[in-house]
């Protein structure tokens, strides 16, 4: 009996110890400061801490005992992890539901651990960190499952922004136009950026833990001086230099360069930036040269020393060993060295004296193709033009040549030669030909500077000679017709006494033929200005020396009562220089009676000539004399050059406080080259024997080459303006050797007026400026 009740009280002593010790385990749990909740084999929940309860906000009384464990990190029903360990889920079911984040602690899948997101968690979602493991009986099956939770949300989120951080450094020096280059503490290459791979050639698998092969040997030693420096300062601030590329090109680079320490334990890293400034150089030595040789182009007046001075500024913008310019003999069919330039001063001097057929260099194929050529191998082309080095005693290692123009000729070509660091490449072509073409200027000036001098003293003399020659025309001419005139009248008279003797249609001959040698020496007169003749005064001082003159004028007078009266006012009439009387005009009054009083000259011609007059046309200050001359000779000139049945526009409008006086005629037209010349003066655009003995306003009946000079130097003293546009007919434009009928109905091209009408035409315009004088 004491035994029993001894086991009994023993019992109860142990339950008791048990109670304790689970209502102790219980308060850790509870008081834990790492949110816990425990299901038994039920998915019930038997612990729901305090920490939870803050974490998802729920209370431990609301959840214990229920299966509702989703509540604390879902908004509908899901299981959890301790729910697929309590069922011993497989793991395609937790894939499912977790995906690849979970960690597998232990291989017989009791305890695992993951970190995901919980949008549903308050405020707006929370990143945990979360375990679960199973709970055994003493039989060692499942009793429960115990999951444990931790907020990482700071750290996930400070996570995110680093690597939001990296992801965004990654893309700025990517994004970066400038080389960049990352070394460990070693000098190793750790990264380089798309851009040096651009530059350089190399890619990062190729460097990434080696040394970066880009000093050129020259630089090695100022680069290990800056080195040094660098190590001292850990900075470098704009250090120009140059590195070499994979294929062994020199680029002019600028370098900027820092050293950063990450952590104690972490070795430190040096930044280097470079920017690419070959274009640049390239670029701004370019222009400098450009500039360069056009200021200096007064500077060398004999073509050689400006050839030599060129061919200096290529050798030394280039870096080559020589350049020269060579120019083709078009007799000898050679080339030959008019400008040279090289390091070795023998080798210049040579070439002065050596020529070359065009088999015999590069040089030779640019000129008979045209386009530039480069070599950048020109040792191996010995074989090809084997005479280049042996003449110039000079080995040709590189050479580019681009031809020299001058309009649609190459006269010479420009070569570049050896260059010492790079190959020739398109820049270089592109600057050569720039020069070539200053180059081609120069030589095509030398080479005409003389000949244009001795033209233009040619062209000088010959004027001199012209206006002599003119102003001897214009004087000799008025004494012979004056008397020529008056002796056909007393021709005329005394023939008139003999009616047997039919002499009308030869005094009319005469008369007519005269009347165009009085027309040619007054037109002579209006263009030279220099109507004073010594005939005048003579006449009127010495009467008796102008014993012909005064013998044919008191002739012609005798009837008069006071003879010499009228002799002294026909002297001065013919004579005199009469000064020039500007008048205040109507034009539409001043046209009507000049255009009336000449329809009875070309009345015979048949023609469709219409007039169109403004209304209220401003009045013009001008000598009459000056305007009918010019208005008549446009109307006749276009009456002459239109065939019959043809049309003619006349137009008087205002413009611009003046008046636009316009002849619009549909005739032949005038040849392109012809327009050029219509207004310098004894210019024709017909042939003498085409109107030598045709009626004034006939078709063609024009030629004298005087009538549009005159009025160019009436425009030109007087402050008008006179113009042309004209087209050659289009039937005799593609029909060489073919002349107008002067008959539109007698052209072989035209099967009505409309045809030629829309096949030429010729428009003088005259603007005379509303009271505008000298």
């Amino acid at each position: 009996m004491r035994n029993q009740t001894n086991d009994t009280a023993a019992l109860k002593k142990k339950i008791t110890a048990l109670e304790e010790e689970n209502q102790l385990l219980k308060s850790i749990i509870h008081k834990a400061p790492i949110p816990i909740f425990v299901l038994d084999s039920t998915h019930k929940i038997s612990h729901f801490n305090q920490a939870l309860e803050e974490l998802s906000g729920l209370q431990a009384q609301e959840m214990v005992g229920t299966d509702h464990q989703w509540k604390a990190f879902y908004a509908r029903k899901r299981p959890v992890m301790a729910d697929l360990i309590i069922d011993n889920a497989p793991n395609e079911k937790i894939v499912a539901l977790y995906g690849p984040k979970y960690k597998k602690a232990l291989s017989d899948k009791k305890l695992f651990a993951a970190t995901d997101f919980f949008s549903d968690l308050p405020p707006a979602g929370k990143w945990l960190f979360f375990t679960a493991a199973a709970i055994f009986d003493s039989k060692g099956n499942i009793a429960g499952a115990v999951e444990t939770l931790q907020d990482v949300t700071a750290e996930k989120t400070k996570e995110q922004e680093v690597f939001e951080l990296y992801q965004t450094y990654q893309k700025v020096l990517e994004f970066i136009p400038y080389p960049i280059i990352l070394y460990d503490e070693k000098g190793r290459v750790s990264y380089v950026n798309p851009s040096f791979t651009a530059v350089f050639g190399w890619d990062l698998d190729e460097l990434k833990g080696d040394i970066l092969p880009f000093v050129p040997e020259n630089l090695k030693d100022e680069t290990n001086q800056m080195l040094d420096r660098f190590k001292e300062n850990q900075h470098l601030t704009r250090y120009e230099t140059q590195r070499l590329t994979k294929d062994g090109r020199h680029r002019d680079v600028i370098i900027w360069a820092a050293s950063h320490t990450w952590y104690k334990d972490r070795p430190g890293e040096h930044f280097v930036i470079l920017r690419d400034i070959t274009e640049e150089k390239r670029l701004a030595a370019n222009n400098r040269t450009i500039m360069r040789i056009s200021a200096a182009l007064p500077q060398y007046p004999d073509l050689e020393d400006l050839m030599d001075y060129i061919t200096r500024e290529i050798k030394g913008l280039l870096n080559t060993e020589g350049a020269v310019v060579l120019l083709y003999d078009e007799i000898k069919n050679d080339l030959f060295f008019l400008g040279a330039s090289y390091d070795d001063s023998d080798t210049e001097q040579r070439a002065r004296k050596i020529r070359f057929a065009l088999d015999e260099v590069l040089a030779g194929k640019v000129l008979k193709t045209g386009r530039p050529a480069v070599n950048n191998q020109a040792a191996t082309s010995f074989e090809s033009y084997p005479e280049r080095d042996r003449k110039l005693g000079y080995e040709t290692k590189s050479i580019l040549c681009v031809p020299i123009r001058s309009d649609s000729r190459i006269t010479g070509i420009l070569c570049a030669i050896n260059k010492k660091q790079n190959p020739f490449d398109d820049n270089d072509m592109e600057l050569m030909t720039m020069i070539a073409g200053t180059v081609g200027i120069s030589i095509e000036n030398a080479r005409f500077s003389e000949a244009l001098k001795e033209a233009y003293r040619d062209v000088a003399s010959m004027n001199r000679a012209k206006d002599k020659a003119i102003n001897h025309l214009s004087h000799e001419l008025k004494t012979p017709v004056a008397v020529l005139t008056g002796s056909l009248q007393i021709l005329e008279k005394k023939l008139a006494d003999l009616p047997q003797v039919k002499t009308a249609s030869t005094l009319n001959r005469i008369q007519r033929n005269l009347n165009r040698i009085v027309q040619i020496q007054e037109e002579t007169a209006d263009i030279m200005n220099k109507k004073v003749y010594a005939a005048r005064d003579l006449m009127l001082v010495m009467l008796q020396t102008c014993r012909d003159e005064l013998e044919t004028l008191i002739q012609q007078h005798l009837d008069e009562e006071d003879p010499m009266e009228v002799v002294q006012a026909v002297i001065e009439k013919e004579f005199g220089s009469p000064a020039l009387n500007y008048k205040d005009i109507h034009c539409a009054q001043a046209f009507d009676t000049l255009f009336s009083s000449m329809q009875k000259f070309f009345d015979f011609r048949n023609l469709d000539i219409v007039v169109h007059m403004d209304e209220n046309l401003p009045r013009i200050r001008l000598p009459r004399d000056v305007l009918e001359k010019t208005i008549t000779g446009l109307i006749k000139n276009s009456i002459e050059n239109t065939p019959d049945h043809g049309r003619i526009d006349i137009f008087c409008r205002s413009k611009d406080n003046g008046v636009l006086f316009c002849v619009h005629d549909f005739g032949v037209g005038i040849e392109t080259d012809d327009q050029k010349r219509i207004f310098e003066g004894f210019f024709s655009t017909q042939k003498t024997a085409d109107y030598s003995t045709k009626t004034p306003y006939d078709f063609n009946a024009g030629g004298k080459g005087v009538d549009l000079l005159r009025m160019k130097l009436f425009a030109d003293r007087l402050g008008f303006s006179i113009h042309l546009e004209s087209k050659r007919c289009c039937f005799l434009h593609d029909n060489p050797g073919e002349t107008c009928p002067g008959n539109i109905f007698h052209c072989r091209f035209c099967k009505d007026p409309s045809d030629c009408l829309a096949s030429g035409y010729s428009i003088f315009s005259v603007f005379f400026p509303r009271e505008k004088k000298i």
